[in-house]
């Protein structure tokens, strides 16, 4: 793939799956998730990362990449929506 300055493309009119890898801003947001979840998941393996002029670049694609680790991931919406209504449960008792 030619790189973007050479195509006139931005970096953000590149597909994520076409990508090597991403910043761990955005792989928190893509996921749905914290920047230190992200991390956590970077120090234990559970998902692959290299730093790149000193910047952490998490993985995209591989068995441990982000679409990986995305794919089989609730949402962080379905999550809170199963905390609230294990809150909403425990306040309703006698």
């Amino acid at each position: 793939m030619a790189r973007p300055e050479i195509t006139g493309k931005k970096i953000g009119d590149i597909p994520l799956e076409q990508r090597f890898g991403v910043t761990v801003q955005f792989a928190a947001q893509y996921a749905g998730v914290s920047r230190s979840s992200i991390y956590e998941l970077l120090a234990t393996g559970d998902l692959d990362g290299k730093v790149i002029a000193g910047r952490r670049i998490v993985e995209v694609q591989g068995p441990r990449g982000l679409l990986h680790l995305c794919n089989g991931a609730p949402s962080a919406k379905k999550r809170q929506r199963e905390k609230k209504t294990a809150r909403s449960e425990q306040s309703a008792s006698p």
